[in-house]
């Protein structure tokens, strides 16, 4: 006999015993053994159990506050001349208490009572008078110097221009408080009113 016999034969003695082992248990156990049995699970599990997502709601008992009608509280505050609000006489007449800050701790800082005199040395008819106690009323120091103004009088080259385009007076004349156009002669105060 061949080689090629007894390999033939082994692998089908291999084959049958496979084959015949699944549908023999007991042939399949007196090779294999007994079957094993699973273990149970020891520790936690790899992930969590999944819960189907529960959206929580909250509740609030918000009172909002009474709209305020603003028009109305601006048209109750004097007016200047040019018809712009008059916030130096507002103030003077206690329609207006501004805050010291927005921080609930900021405290009050000191009315500066000082005119500051500027005139241009080509034309002294056109002298401004800065008076530092309303501005001081209303804002803190920190809000002009030195991010505006110098410390010094005279140390900034002020112009109609300048202030027009927004710049040193104009930061608020004009956007928040009176129309420097129309309102010359309450910083010039040699102009005719």
């Amino acid at each position: 006999m061949s080689v090629r016999f007894w390999r033939v034969r082994a692998l089908a003695m291999l084959l049958a015993l496979f084959v015949g082992g699944c549908t023999a248990p007991p042939l399949l156990t007196a090779v294999l053994g007994p079957p094993l049995k699973p273990l149970p699970v020891a520790g936690r599990l790899r992930r969590p159990v999944y819960k189907p997502y529960h959206e929580e709601t909250m509740t609030y008992n918000l009172v909002p506050p009474p709209k305020a009608d603003w028009h109305a509280k601006l048209k109750a505050l004097p007016l200047t001349a040019a018809g712009g609000t008059d916030w130096v006489k507002a103030l003077n007449e206690n329609l207006i208490k501004p805050k010291p800050g927005l921080d609930a701790k900021a405290e009050d800082e000191p009315v500066m009572d000082l005119d500051v005199v500027l005139t241009p040395k080509d034309a002294p008819d056109f002298k401004v008078t800065y008076p530092h106690k309303p501005h001081t009323q209303i804002l803190s120091c920190d809000n002009c110097h030195t991010g505006i103004f110098q410390m010094q009088a005279g140390a900034d080259p002020i112009t109609m221009e300048k202030i027009f385009a927004g710049e040193y007076c104009g930061r608020c004349h004009g956007p928040v408080a009176f129309d420097p156009a129309s309102a010359c002669p309450r910083c010039h105060t040699a102009m005719p009113q």
